[in-house]
């Protein structure tokens, strides 16, 4: 090409190909205009600067692309780019641009080999695209791969309704190259690209006339066109000036002669620098100080080389090809001028973030743990079934993964610890180091969220709130200022006060129908007197009926009266007026050797409670252990607790946990506190299930340094948005704590109320109640035979009225 005089090279190439050939032209000093090149990397270390480039630069394409993720807030992407200059280049522009853009955030950067077509392969990428969640791709890559990709990515689900592809100028200003046969496959529809944008002028349509003569106008690309521009640029400038020759010549140094004529001398192997063609400078000034107009339009070029115009046309792929629906300046920025239609033809936006995870298998991290995890059943042969377990979390995760759509398997950690870093080595063990060489996705035990874990892994949004204690296990059970009625469960109060109720209607009915009582003998001697002695006066009866009407009212045993005689009885004292009649005495005799019984019970019970003193610990908080030589006190190796109190900015929590024991399992531990001694530094509400009705095991003191309890996820996991917002929503709601307190009643345990021990109940006490129904028997019995024996003696004495 340099022996053939050539003055100006017009070149429609990839940029890595461009930029070789700038170098190379360049050295010489001879005009290179690139029609496509775009990368910004051209003019590098100033091996381009006798280059012309008429697309303008990926810098812009990329402040594009921005725009247009910001005008729908997909504030979430990913790039998918080939490795080449092309490729590589806009990663670089596009990562720059996003560092100013603290709301945008690229997920994954994924880069594909470019050097064998045929054979391109880029599932692994799509792969982890999908397993990523990714919803919004940019696609930065010839126009020659992408047809195969989109290929892929449509069988691997990848072009749905919830997705978006951005795909760069390569392909929105090539789309032919994504044509099987001149057919465009269907779900390309809704896919959204950026080319430069190009016009047609007048001159278009002549041109075209005359390019039908020899072939089809489709052949008529925007490239195309560009290119014709160029090389009628070249011609209209080169043939407006005199120029001199260019007679550089390339001669081989086994055979180079001198010649008068300048050439190109090779001198162990490299070429003389200072054989440049002279005209090139002059070629160069014209053409950046030049209007050119051509059929897309006016062209012009800035003191650097590049195009003075930068301008973008957002574009849509909608029947089998890409049509403009907006457009973007570097003056004006974007515009959205038509509706946009989305893949899978949808006309709504997506919101560029997964909503489910639906066709996503997770592996979980997990340990048995009470309440949260169950030991697998024991007839379950595959350990890492969800069906082997029961707890907490296991129907957490049961209502995540029907809500959200995915599957999973369980995944326990070989040495069985919940995950600690090794201070010499920085290493992690447990299920974190699980999760952090992936083999898992999230740990879903009851994880405590602390400091050292968060600096390297993710928690998600708190399950349930936590703290610290300390636990003991004591014969004492603490006092409160009822005290006084702990000898009597609250069944014998409530028994008490029905009794007392009851005998009191009994008692009150016993003075109104024995003729023994004062009202008994006002009604007895009115129904027995004859109705002429009663009108005249001169019979005795009418003397009785005065004599009872004008007896003191106050002797009257009413309600009132009646429940005073009976509930003073309770404390020991006799009341005001006693019952008349046999009937009254006799139940007021049970009544009262009740009230003995059970006076003489409560005395007892309450000298045990005031005498036998059972004392729990001589501890008031945890940091007294070190001040003390009767307990030891431990921790479970690895686990939160001990993380806590050797990181801990007090000098004593720090030796506290220093000094603990540090056994292998929650269950090692509570052996040791079952048996006395011992004090256990464990975590709440876990340690208040599994103590639950053991009285004996008490606090020491409060519960100190408060966390959460959480899920674990991996750094920037694609997974945490969603769980966040289901825990959330649940946690809200109460379903959480719900869950803990069914599993808190499936233990079937009494509540340990103080002084349990020591505390009599209903049953305890059963036959001294029936003392009241057999008192109310007896007087009833009694009642009648007032009665016969009234009736007898009023009939034998001529209805003489009873003393």
């Amino acid at each position: 090409m340099l022996q053939s005089n050539v003055t100006v090279v017009v070149l429609k190439a990839r940029s890595d190909d461009t930029q070789f050939f700038a170098g190379f032209f360049s050295d010489y000093n001879i005009p290179l205009i690139s029609v496509s090149a775009t990368s910004s990397q051209l003019r590098r270390e100033n091996k381009g600067k006798t280059l012309i480039t008429m697309s303008p630069s990926d810098l812009y394409q990329s402040a594009a692309i921005i725009e247009l993720l910001q005008y729908y807030n997909w504030n979430e992407v990913s790039i998918l780019a080939s490795d080449d200059g092309y490729g590589i280049n806009a990663v670089v522009h596009l990562q720059m641009l996003f560092l100013q853009h603290p709301d945008l955030k690229v997920r994954n950067v994924l880069v594909f080999d470019t050097c064998n077509n045929d054979k391109l392969k880029v599932v692994n990428q799509l792969r982890t695209f999908k397993a990523s969640l990714d919803r919004v791709i940019i696609y930065f890559g010839s126009a020659s791969y992408a047809r195969n990709i989109l290929s892929d990515a449509h069988n691997m689900g990848l072009l749905g309704s919830e997705f978006v592809w951005v795909m760069s100028d390569a392909v929105a200003a090539n789309v032919r190259s994504l044509s099987f046969n001149g057919l465009y496959k269907r779900y390309y529809e809704g896919l959204i690209g950026i080319r430069p944008r190009f016009t047609r002028s007048g001159l278009y349509d002549d041109l075209s006339e005359r390019y039908a003569e020899i072939g089809s106008p489709e052949h008529l690309t925007d490239y195309t066109l560009l290119t014709y521009d160029g090389l009628m640029l070249a011609r209209a400038v080169v043939s407006s000036l005199e120029l001199p020759d260019q007679n550089l010549t390339c001669t081989n140094p086994s055979t180079s002669t001198s010649s008068t004529s300048p050439s190109i001398t090779w001198q162990g192997g490299e070429r003389d620098p200072s054989i440049t063609w002279q005209g090139g400078d002059r070629v160069l000034d014209v053409i950046k100080s030049v209007e050119y107009k051509g059929v897309t339009g006016q062209i012009s070029f800035q003191e650097n080389g590049e195009v003075d115009t930068a301008a973008y046309d957002i574009v849509n792929f909608v029947g089998n090809t890409f049509v403009r629906v907006g457009g973007w300046t570097s003056g004006r920025g974007l515009e959205v001028a038509t509706p946009v239609t989305f893949l899978s033809n949808q006309m709504i936006p997506p919101t560029g973030i997964a909503n489910t995870l639906t066709g996503i298998h997770l592996r979980l991290g997990m340990m048995p743990e009470d309440p949260f995890i169950s030991e697998p059943d024991p007839t379950c042969l595959d350990t890492t079934s969800p069906l082997c377990y029961t707890g907490i979390n296991i129907e957490i995760v049961k209502l995540m993964g029907t809500k959200l759509g995915f599957t999973y398997h369980f995944i326990q950690p070989e040495d069985m610890k919940y995950g600690r870093k090794n201070d010499t080595t920085g290493e992690w063990n447990g299920l974190i180091r699980d999760l952090l060489d992936n083999k898992t996705d999230m740990i879903i035990v009851a994880l405590s969220n602390n400091l050292a874990r968060k600096h390297d892994i993710d928690f998600t949004y708190p399950i349930f709130d936590a703290g610290l204690a300390a636990f003991v296990k004591s014969d004492m059970e603490e006092r409160d200022v009822f005290f006084f009625l702990r000898p009597f469960e609250r069944s014998i109060w409530v028994a008490v006060l029905l009794g007392c109720v009851l005998v009191t209607l009994v008692t009150y009915f016993l003075s109104k129908a024995s003729p023994f009582g004062l009202s008994g003998s006002l009604k007895f001697c009115q129904n027995s007197c004859p109705c002429k002695s009663c009108r005249t006066g001169a019979s005795r009866h009418t003397c009785k009926v005065v004599e009872l009407r004008e007896s003191d009212q106050n002797q009257v045993l009413d309600v009132r009266e009646s429940f005073w005689m009976v509930s003073s009885g309770l404390v020991g004292h006799k009341g005001g007026i006693s019952p008349r009649s046999i009937s009254g005495r006799i139940l007021l005799f049970f009544w009262r050797f009740f009230i003995l019984l059970l006076i003489t019970m409560y005395t007892a019970n309450m000298t045990a409670f005031l005498t036998i003193s059972h004392q729990a610990t001589d501890l008031t908080g945890p940091l007294e252990l070190l001040k003390q030589t009767a307990y030891k006190w431990g921790v479970v190796d690895s686990t939160n607790p001990q993380i806590l109190l050797e990181s801990n900015m007090k000098h004593e929590y720090r030796t506290l946990g220093h000094q603990a024991m540090k056994l292998n399992s929650s269950g090692a531990a509570m052996d040791l506190l079952r048996k006395g001694g011992f004090v256990y530094i464990s975590e709440i509400p876990t340690m208040d299930f599994l103590t639950l009705g053991e009285c004996n095991i008490v606090r020491v003191g409060d519960s100190f340094q408060p966390f959460d309890l959480a899920f674990g996820v991996r750094k920037n996991s694609p997974y945490k948005n969603l769980v966040d917002t289901f825990l959330l929503e649940n946690r809200e709601k109460g379903v959480l704590d719900a869950l803990y307190q069914k599993h808190e009643k499936s233990k079937g345990t009494k509540s340990c109320a103080p002084n349990h021990s020591l505390t009599m109940y209903l049953s305890n006490l059963a036959g001294i109640f029936y003392l009241i129904p057999m008192g109310i028997a007896s007087s009833l019995i009694c009642l009648i035979l007032e009665y016969i024996y009234t009736g007898a003696r009023d009939s034998a004495a001529n209805f003489k009225l009873l003393d």
